[in-house]
């Protein structure tokens, strides 16, 4: 039988860490590759957000972690333990699910006791590790209704509790907020960050939504087609983005991508795209800020420039940005958003988009001067669509 010693303090800010080591792993089944060798380091404490569109392999990968799937190859290790061949329960991980999981028949409170039961844990040791967690998501007055009582928010509490009183070293979320309306999904959200926050727990969390991978990240590992694109902070994957897959799926809207070619102009580097202004197309020089030394090699050559909505501004406002280059473009169609309005217009041949103030525009149609924000571009490679700066 388990010592109940080892419950007798249960979620213990900081303490229950540990570093997560996912090495060349990969997965087949007959002839198709779902993970074509995934490689993450994962540090305590960690907050790890596995983004992607359905097929990726995300879940794939958190199945693996979990014990759920076999590995083909490669190596999972928790600390400095490795733990592919172990089994589920004795991994000392817990999963969320985006299902929940949760017994209809067992009210709250044997929903999240259960699991330490089965492990032989004593019933005053099972109580108090359900009475803190309960008192720490703010679940005490649910215990003793059952899931069908219960909100969907209420519910994905109790599946969080259920995890939190194992008290182990690595929590496994799978796309836990996707059965919640959109409201309830951002309080939720907001709950989670808080509770990684205070714990200070090792995390891998599955979503295919961006806006819960930045908010929640302390690092995304952005993947495609089993591989991983980008493994980095939120931030540098929104600033510097890896390549022109990850550009375009972050950010909403997403990264304008306007093609051109690297040229020279009074001494300056810069790109030259075309621009449709007065019916007409033309092309128009947009200088670079602090070009780096081997952009001069692409001097003649095609480039894709990438530019955020919120890198453009409209001429003259008190938004203009202090390096920028400023062209003429026809409005093709305004969205107002209330904080801010969108406005999409035509350049390189492909439709781009300006995040402005509402009361730099008045309505569709007709012809406005954009400034572009340089110093916050990307360029890319059109062949391997690989950043170059």
């Amino acid at each position: 039988m388990i010592q109940s010693t080892r419950f007798q303090v249960i979620v213990t800010e900081k303490e229950q860490m540990a570093q997560l080591s996912i090495r060349e792993v990969r997965k087949s089944y007959a002839q198709v590759d779902i993970l074509k060798g995934i490689d993450i380091e994962l540090g305590d404490g960690e907050f790890l957000v596995l983004l992607g569109p359905s097929g990726c392999g995300k879940s794939t990968l958190l199945n693996i972690i979990a014990g759920l799937t076999d590995v083909s190859s490669g190596e999972i290790r928790v600390g400095d333990r490795v733990i592919n061949n172990v089994h589920p329960k004795d991994r000392d991980i817990a999963m969320v699910f985006q299902s929940y999981a949760l017994y209809p028949n067992m009210n709250v409170a044997k929903n999240m006791a259960f699991g330490l039961e089965m492990r032989g844990v004593e019933r005053p040791a099972r109580e108090a590790a359900v009475a803190k967690v309960a008192k720490l998501l703010q679940i005490e007055h649910l215990l003793a209704r059952k899931p069908g009582e219960l909100s969907g928010g209420q519910r994905q509490r109790v599946a969080i509790g259920r995890a939190l009183v194992r008290e182990p070293k690595v929590f496994l979320f799978d796309e836990p907020l996707s059965n919640l309306d959109a409201k309830l999904r951002v309080e939720m959200r907001t709950e989670i960050k808080k509770l990684h926050q205070r714990l200070g727990t090792t995390i891998v969390y599955v979503t295919h939504d961006q806006i819960e991978a930045m908010t929640l990240a302390s690092r995304i590992a952005i993947m495609k087609d089993g591989l991983v694109q980008q493994f980095a902070t939120p931030a540098e994957i929104y600033d510097r983005p890896a390549n022109m897959y990850v550009a375009g799926f972050i950010g909403a809207p997403a990264m304008n991508f306007l093609r051109g070619q690297i040229a020279q102009q009074d001494g300056r580097l810069g790109v030259t795209a075309a621009v449709r202004a007065h019916g007409n197309e033309g092309p128009r020089f947009l200088p670079l800020a602090q070009p780096t030394s081997d952009i001069q090699g692409w001097v003649g050559r095609d480039i894709v420039l990438g530019v955020r909505p919120e890198a453009i501004s409209i001429a003259g406002s008190h938004e203009r940005a202090s390096a920028s280059a400023e062209i003429e473009a026809e409005i093709d169609v305004v969205e107002p958003t209330g904080a801010d309005t969108l406005a999409y217009f035509t350049m390189g041949g492909a439709s781009a988009v300006a995040r402005v103030r509402p009361q730099d525009i008045a309505g569709t149609g007709g012809t406005l001067r954009f400034a572009f924000d340089l110093s916050r571009s990307s360029l890319f490679d059109p062949a391997t669509e690989a950043r170059l700066n």
